[in-house]
């Protein structure tokens, strides 16, 4: 009996600790559309992230025809590259430059652009030696999916700009 008065005791002031600070659910943005597609041609981990995060930070569904959509995020490019950064002493390469260009655009279901054609890129520099090539492959796949990531925010933060500019 005791224990369950410290179990309730030790709940009561984890409850209110929370609420002292603030804690609360995060409340999802709003945009004046009901479903939104992806089309084009965004690789599929950007695609699978940008439907997460849509789903998680917008409160819309996602469709997945743009048929069923009355907002469609055409993806026009979409394309990891890389290049080398620098060489080391004795002219091996020692670091590469990775970078992941994404280019957009949003239509209404009527076709009007409501986000006009916008480039967002991200870029990571990886360090490199001949002899750990293949923890660098890994490494590389890696950042390049965490780039993927940080570009399908930044997709999802300019949907919830267009509930922004629709109240003002």
């Amino acid at each position: 009996m005791i224990q369950r008065m410290f179990h309730g005791l030790a709940l009561i002031l984890l409850s209110a600790s929370l609420s002292a600070c603030l804690f609360t659910a995060r409340q999802k943005a709003f945009i004046p559309y009901k479903a939104v597609a992806i089309a084009g041609k965004p690789s599929p981990t950007l695609l699978g992230q940008v439907q997460f995060d849509i789903l998680t930070y917008i409160d819309v569904k996602v469709a997945i025809s743009p048929n069923d959509a009355d907002l469609i995020v055409e993806i026009l490019d979409d394309g990891p590259n890389s290049a080398i950064a620098s060489y080391g002493a004795t002219g091996q390469i020692s670091a590469y430059d990775l970078n992941d260009v994404v280019v957009f655009r949003a239509l209404d279901k009527d076709g009007q652009e409501v986000i006009a054609p916008t480039e967002i890129f991200a870029v990571r520099n990886m360090s490199y030696s001949p002899h750990t090539v293949l923890s660098s492959d890994i490494q590389q796949v890696k950042m390049i999916e965490d780039m993927r990531k940080e570009l399908a925010m930044q997709i999802t933060m300019h949907l919830m700009s267009l509930g922004y500019r629709k109240t003002k």
